[in-house]
């Protein structure tokens, strides 16, 4: 008897490949089927991947002579959906032509460089694809009130899990239990309280500021409400400045915006208020929170004298644009293709002069030296359109506070962008917004051409 358990134990083991090579052979197309089919599997590749990043930091690669991530197939999968409703399903309103010439002048970026520099340009696009990719996702969808309402459930849900990572991981560090903690002694080199990355806590921040104004656009964000004083807690103590500024021009948008309905300004204005003292009150009493306090402190100070990263940052992008300049016409037509080095030399505080090698570290001044005065121009009239676009819905009323948010959580990532670089889970929402925006186009041309053609009465005008 024993020796007929291990051998069908041992025919499960050799059998277990392709069992698993079977299931991914039928799961991968049934749910192919069904992202193509709704926009809630559509969007959840997307928002499901940037959970798992959020969750392990890592998440791990492939060689096949190249290192392929997780993420590349996940993205790669969302784009080939994408693409095939597009192509397909036709039901979806047609995708502004400035997106299309940007992702046109960044495939071509893209070519030109692997013909000349071979796989680092593609490693050099890679944010570009997921990029390119996640607002695809958004686009191929036909978006009405109901799923913008689907997508800030999403981002909510998103910002409680990264609460939760935020609070075991600043557990686990300052503890310390030492047997959790990361081989190398903390979850982020640029300081050990910034136990997320930046673009994770802009998502905070924007579920946030969100949540104080727009709650009636998702049943999530009334529950996102009730926790604010933790959100702007975790926003202000992770000391992201880059979401800070990215905060702050959320909460003057929403100002803004709720000033176009009836609603009162008066009213969030002080919700806000009274959640900063609620906030604020404990780290300046606690003695155990006095040094965060001073760490945040220092962190805008810095921001104000631009000392330190901020500092540095300025400088590396004026080197970038000169790069970008001194090319020649056709670097400043469509720029310079991925995989060119991005090195150059900036001079620090200390008047040293130091080579920088990292990317710009500024989306706009990125694409600018990888697409072109066309490429980023594209870029900007696309997002224009947007923001344009939903201003117009939320000033007629018809869009309601989903328009509103969305409005709010444009801004707040089009100024993020200026301090740092493409994040996917955004694409996603500025695809979401345009395809929202057209289908409103769409809409109002049809109205029109439906409503009776207002005559002049007879007699008027020239005979």
């Amino acid at each position: 008897m024993q020796a007929n358990a291990l051998t069908a134990l041992a025919y499960a083991f050799v059998a277990m490949p392709y069992l698993i090579a079977l299931c991914l052979g039928l799961l991968v197309p049934m749910l192919g089927v069904l992202c193509y089919s709704s926009f809630g599997p559509g969007i959840a590749v997307v928002v499901g991947m940037f959970a798992i990043e959020g969750l392990y930091m890592f998440v791990g690669a492939i060689s096949l002579g190249i290192s392929l991530f997780y993420t590349d197939f996940a993205l790669l999968f969302a784009c080939v959906i994408a693409l095939a409703r597009l192509l397909i399903a036709g039901d979806q309103p047609p995708i502004h032509r400035a997106w299309l010439v940007y992702c046109a002048v960044a495939t071509v970026s893209l070519l030109t460089g692997l013909a000349t520099y071979g796989t680092g340009a593609g490693v050099q696009a890679r944010p570009y694809f997921y990029f390119f990719a996640a607002a695809l996702c958004g686009m191929s969808f036909a978006i009405d009130e109901k799923r913008v309402r689907l997508l800030l459930s999403s981002l909510t849900a998103i910002a409680v899990l990264l609460l939760g990572i935020v609070a075991y991981r600043w557990v686990v560090y300052y503890t310390p239990i030492k047997e959790l903690l990361p081989l190398e002694g903390a979850y982020n080199n640029d300081g050990p309280i910034r136990v997320i990355r930046s673009y994770e806590a802009l998502v905070l921040a924007q579920v946030l500021v969100a949540s104080l104004f727009f709650a009636r656009g998702s049943g999530w964000l009334v529950m996102a409400r009730a926790i604010s004083p933790i959100l702007l807690a975790a926003v202000v103590v992770l000391q992201h400045r880059s979401v800070w500024v990215a905060a702050l021009a959320g909460l003057l948008a929403s100002l803004f915006v709720s000033r176009l309905q009836k609603g009162s300004a008066l009213g969030q204005t002080l919700l806000l208020l009274g959640i900063v003292v609620t906030t604020s009150l404990p780290m300046v009493l606690s003695d155990k929170l006095s040094g965060v306090s001073g760490q945040i402190t220092s962190s805008a100070g810095a921001a104000l004298g631009e000392h330190g990263s901020a500092g540095e940052r300025l400088s590396s992008w004026k080197e970038i644009v000169n790069n970008w300049a001194a090319a020649g016409p056709r670097s400043i037509a469509i720029g310079q293709s991925f995989g060119t080095d991005p090195s150059r030399f900036v001079r620090d505080e200390a008047g040293v002069i130091r080579k920088l090698e990292y990317t710009a570290h500024n989306m706009y001044v990125q694409t600018l030296f990888n697409t072109g005065l066309v490429g980023l121009g594209a870029f900007l009239v696309a997002a224009a359109y947007v923001v344009r676009g939903l201003y117009r819905i939320c000033a007629s009323g018809k869009g309601g506070a989903p328009a509103q948010a969305l409005l709010v959580l444009i801004i707040m990532q089009l100024v993020y962008y200026l301090p740092y670089g493409t994040d996917y889970l955004q694409s996603l929402i500025f695809g979401v917004a345009l395809s929202y925006v057209a289908g409103h186009e769409v809409r109002a041309r049809a109205d029109a051409a439906l409503s009776p053609v207002k005559r002049r009465p007879a007699g008027w005008g020239w005979t």
